[in-house]
């Protein structure tokens, strides 16, 4: 098993035929296969099957396909770092971002990182714990800013706070909860929550952890936008990081609740993996983030 066969392996799998990943790797259908079986030869087992319209991979192909996808990716880093150290300034950076620390913190980021490293491709995409961490072990993704890890999630990251936010609860400017003084008050209100489902438990330990029983959102979304809407025209109520809400506020109907009780504040963290070292251009890109946290941070801070 080599290289070679690690590049013939992916691109059946894209592919999602051995004809598919002939045409695309510029080489005849029976060396694909002949590649393919010496592949699986060595491993001691298959990785596709062949199905009705192409092929189909095996569960033993699943675990051989992941591996082999992270050292694709070790391989890339390699290429990336000896070009970035030698004084080219090219490459790749994937970065998942959670919605809020998107606004706040990821474009004065670029802004800074593109003086020295002009020619690298970011891409960006959105996520939220603890699914973000995932891709983040595979090498699939090369840094996650958002909510930091807690627990068991932590092994293996390397976890930078860049920020830590009190937690506020909202509603709508007119809702018949905004004037309410404890969580109490709002046992019969109906609940959204920002990020996907399996983000419940976290944000229902904030209530048992005040010895209150949790709320069962009747609504998830990964969009912000979707979630200061729905707010700004009803009576629902929503946790929402406190450091964030200044620039709604002005722009959406909606109010924080003057709430007496007080949820534990969340860590906004930089993280990447400590097994895998970051390139020039990542421990750049780790470096801008820092900066402009701590310029947040001061301003956060003044009266």
């Amino acid at each position: 098993m080599n290289l070679r066969h690690i590049e013939i392996i992916l691109t059946i799998e894209r592919a999602g035929s051995l004809r598919a990943a002939a045409r695309m790797l510029g080489r005849t259908q029976p060396a694909l296969t002949k590649a393919l079986r010496q592949a699986e030869a060595d491993l001691g087992t298959s990785i596709f099957e062949r199905g009705p319209s192409g092929v189909l991979v095996t569960e033993h192909g699943r675990v051989i396909l992941r591996r082999a996808r992270i050292i694709q990716e070790e391989l890339r880093r390699m290429h990336e770092e000896v070009s970035q150290i030698t004084g080219e300034m090219d490459g790749n950076l994937n970065v998942t971002v959670s919605p809020l620390a998107a606004t706040k913190f990821v474009p004065r980021a670029l802004h800074r990182f593109r003086r020295r490293f002009a020619k690298v491709h970011v891409q960006i995409g959105g996520g939220h714990e603890p699914m973000a961490f995932g891709p983040l072990r595979n090498g699939v993704v090369d840094f996650v800013i958002g909510p930091a890890p807690q627990g068991i999630r932590i092994n293996g990251l390397n976890v930078t706070e860049i920020v830590r936010t009190p937690i506020a609860v909202v509603t709508g400017q007119n809702s018949k909860y905004a004037t309410a003084t404890s969580l109490l008050d709002l046992s019969d209100a109906q609940w959204v929550m920002i990020g996907p489902k399996e983000r419940r438990a976290i944000v229902a330990a904030r209530f048992t952890n005040l010895g209150l029983p949790a709320p069962q959102p009747l609504l998830n979304s990964d969009s912000v936008l979707s979630i200061l809407a729905i707010l700004a025209d009803s009576d629902m109520v929503c946790t929402f990081p406190a450091l964030f809400l200044d620039d709604f506020e002005t722009i959406w109907q909606i109010r924080r609740i003057p709430i007496k009780e007080k949820f534990e504040p969340v860590s906004i963290a930089i993280t990447h993996s400590a097994d895998r070292p970051l390139t020039p251009a990542g421990m750049y890109f780790r470096d801008c983030v820092l900066a402009v946290a701590e310029d947040f941070a001061k301003h956060s801070h003044d009266p």
